[in-house]
């Protein structure tokens, strides 16, 4: 189950270290490599969690998942002044605690 929410975190994160608001790294990712990156995850996360649940329930979870990654990314950085790295790592493992402790 964890395979999901690691996918989710990171195609969130990465979509959002494109913006040019961002302040983790100095050079931002481009945009036209990071949301087709963020989709092929988005993807292959619903494709992992059809296989234990309907297609439909699969992708409303993947939609509040970034959802809520989105949020939870943007008011960390507001507030946490990380680098990149213990940033995503930090945010990774919260993820999948979360996901294991939610069950889905």
């Amino acid at each position: 189950m964890f395979i999901y929410s690691a996918l989710l975190w990171v195609g969130s994160l990465l979509v959002f270290i494109s913006s040019p608001n961002q302040k983790l790294i100095e050079k931002r990712v481009s945009k036209k490599i990071a949301w087709p990156v963020c989709i092929i995850l988005m993807l292959s996360s619903w494709y992992f969690l059809s296989e234990q649940y309907a297609a439909i329930s699969a992708a409303l979870v993947v939609l509040t998942a970034v959802m809520a990654f989105w949020t939870l990314i943007v008011l960390a950085h507001g507030h946490l002044k990380m680098t990149l790295y213990p940033f995503a790592l930090s945010g990774l493992l919260i993820s999948i605690t979360l996901a294991q402790l939610g069950g889905v």
